[in-house]
């Protein structure tokens, strides 16, 4: 066999299918480089871009002669069309097992078209444990791209943004290393989601948790496990704090009063595929912060009453809605807690930012799917009709304390009453530390708590959270918040 070269016009196709392969699929680029490959628009669907782009590079394999050797670059960038040629004939059949493994829960399922893929992989020259490793690529590929496209909603450019990101904290920002050094190592790479009340934490968490690499078996032609299981989570507030320790760790049978059989915590459910996402993580006490940083150090943890370590396998993700450098600065939380925690700090942009960016289109799509989640429907006449009623009862500029949240709950009361009301009162408006506004209010000290444990609540949405940072009683606080609202609304009639 002669060596011989790609013609220019030929290196520079397969260069960019290179490309089309292995970048950010949220970036502009990406989308400009597939549609210019296929001749189309780049507003065409991903489906007719794939489509298209899967015809030309059959067109310009066949032209390779299989009994011409190459140069090993030119090789390089054949043997990456070649894959990338399999992922995209198979890419839609892997989007329906992906429907398929959901519904059927952390029960696993084969996969139908293993033996295909097989075949195909084989028929290019891949060897069986490199096939098992592509499948396990081709698989996780698209289950991000379902989870953070379908998930992850937004036009404005802070969330176009945050696709990227999220892509990038899966398969880092290079994803040649990804495929050579990273896809089996990830656990290592924890994860900091920094954002308020309402703006989707355990939504991101979900989608880079249900996306992480799940090594494919060709005996069984199933994945070593259901995404729908790799994932486990858990919210600190919602826990008395003698009881965080045993959720994050599990406890052992007579380790407490009420500790009656023995129970797993969150990282003993997490298997070595998976994540565990850890919310409200600045809300943990010191002894808790150590305890975690020695899972994240040392990969072990011990159950509460147990003096046997047991392995953790998994990534970490946690979330908090407070000002991280202000926790660090009030020494509540540990600086070696955080630089373990933030090999990757995502910051979500609230909803206040994402209308200002883009009004029209943001809003309307957030309605359209707000009433699909809500009642299976987005008909463009109810969503012009509730957008209206919105742009009716919500002042210009209004700041969404509860971001996405209310917004949801602004939907559903628009649909029940055809109104809303926003908390745009001066007493929940202003700050409760400000002297000028105390002096001006006058106001007694019931009013004050009245005001305080409001916005406590709009803020972080518990009545439980609310107790825990003011030292009040739950049902105190219940008061306050209950009693304050009526104030307000009172003074509206």
């Amino acid at each position: 066999m002669t060596t011989n070269q790609l013609s220019e016009t030929q290196r520079g196709f397969f260069k960019r299918i290179n490309t089309a392969a292995f970048n950010n699929p949220f970036s502009e680029d990406y989308v400009k480089n597939k549609a210019e490959l296929a001749d189309l628009r780049t507003d065409t669907e991903e489906l007719a871009l794939n489509q298209a782009v899967l015809a030309k590079l059959g067109a310009q394999l066949e032209r390779c002669s299989k009994n011409c050797k190459l140069d090993k670059e030119d090789a390089r960038l054949v043997e990456q069309a070649r894959l990338f040629r399999v992922y995209l004939t198979f890419h839609t059949h892997l989007d329906d097992y992906i429907e398929t493994q959901s519904k059927a829960g952390d029960q696993l399922t084969a996969l139908p078209i293993a033996g295909q893929l097989l075949h195909a992989l084989s028929a290019i020259g891949i060897e069986q444990r490199q096939a098992e490793k592509y499948i396990g690529l081709f698989y996780q590929t698209r289950r991000a791209y379902y989870f953070i496209s379908r998930e992850i909603l937004g036009l404005s450019p802070c969330m176009q943004h945050l696709r990227m990101h999220l892509w990038n904290n899966l398969f880092t920002h290079n994803s040649h290393w990804y495929l050579a050094y990273f896809c089996e190592h990830m656990e290592e790479f924890s994860t900091l989601l920094l954002g308020a009340t309402g703006t989707g934490k355990t939504r991101i968490a979900q989608a880079i948790g249900r996306s992480n690499y799940i090594p494919f078996n060709e005996r069984t032609h199933q994945f070593e496990e259901s995404f729908t299981r790799s994932f486990q989570s858990t919210n600190l507030s919602q826990f008395p704090a003698s009881l965080i320790e045993a959720e994050l760790f599990g406890h052992k049978k007579g380790a407490f009063t009420g500790a009656i059989e023995n129970r797993e915590g969150v990282f003993a459910r997490c298997s070595a595929h998976g994540a565990v996402f850890i919310d409200e993580v600045g809300e943990i006490d010191d002894t808790i912060q150590v305890k975690l940083l020695n899972v994240l150090q040392d990969r072990a943890f011990t159950p509460v009453g147990s003096a046997k370590k047991q392995k953790f396998q998994g990534r970490v993700i946690a979330a908090t809605n407070q000002n991280i450098e202000q926790l660090l600065e009030q020494g509540k939380f540990r600086e070696d807690f955080y630089y373990r925690l933030c090999s990757d700090v995502i910051t979500l942009p609230d909803l206040h930012q994402r209308l200002s960016e883009q009004p029209e289109q943001e809003l309307r799509l957030l309605v359209s799917s707000i009433l699909r989640r809500t009642i299976g429907t987005d008909d463009d006449t109810l969503i012009a009709r509730i957008e209206s009623l919105i742009k009716k009862n919500v002042p210009d500029h209004y700041h969404w304390p509860g971001n996405v949240r209310e917004l949801e709950q602004c939907v559903r009361g628009i649909c029940v009453t055809g109104e809303y009301k926003p908390v745009t009162k001066p007493l929940l408006q202003q700050s409760p530390e400000n002297s000028n506004y105390l002096q001006a209010q006058e106001m007694t000290a019931q009013q004050l708590l009245e005001a305080y444990c409001t916005q406590l609540h709009q803020r972080f949405g518990t009545y439980e959270k609310v107790a825990r940072i003011s030292g009040l009683d739950r049902r105190t606080v219940k008061k306050y918040i209950q009693s304050g609202l009526e104030a307000v609304n009172s003074s509206d009639q």
